[in-house]
């Protein structure tokens, strides 16, 4: 279920609503995409995968492929119900290279998280991999090729039945690149 977002742009006079998901601007306005861009310069990729719990130890992977030449906005990992697991449920986010190089040892039990919270780059939560440093720099989020993000939980312990969590990978991926003029 989307959020519903209204506003107002008392430049135009028009109303602009966000609902399901979806920009919807009445009385018709318009979207200005300046310097030749275009609407899928906004924002290019906002994929998420599901994770949820079920009995039994086990480990669950979701991943995203973020294409060559994007550069990621952001990844959200968002708890919606704590795992109930009787011994442990940890999650990490990385990519190939380092598969917790954005987020590692995220306790979904309650320790790190819990029910309705998040961390994202800018609120790390403490648990930022190596890719997001202490002075509040992210490497690598730029890339020339193909890449995959992937979250993993690893569950211990038989119970449990409870938990689900969301991560969210944004991106953007220009379709118009300017060179800078030397002057």
């Amino acid at each position: 279920m989307g959020h519903n977002v209204r506003s107002y742009d008392p430049a135009t006079g028009n109303d602009v609503d966000i609902i399901g998901g979806k920009l919807v601007i009445k009385d018709g306005g318009e979207i200005d995409i300046q310097s030749g861009g275009t609407a899928g310069d906004i924002l290019t990729g906002v994929t998420e995968v599901t994770f949820t719990e079920t009995a039994g130890a086990g480990v669950w992977t979701g991943s995203v492929t973020v294409p060559a030449g994007a550069t990621l906005v952001d990844i959200i990992v968002n708890a919606v119900a704590l795992w109930d697991s009787e011994t442990s449920a940890t999650m990490k986010v990385g990519d190939v290279a380092d598969d917790d190089g954005f987020f590692t040892g995220i306790d979904l039990k309650a320790t790190d998280l819990l029910a309705g919270e998040s961390v994202s780059f800018s609120f790390n939560g403490g648990k930022q991999g190596a890719y997001l440093n202490t002075t509040g720099h992210v490497k690598n989020r730029y890339s020339a090729t193909e890449r995959t993000i992937s979250g993993t939980i690893t569950k211990v312990g038989s119970t449990g039945t409870a938990g689900r969590t969301r991560m969210i990978v944004l991106y953007a991926k220009p379709t118009v690149v300017k060179a800078a003029e030397k002057v």
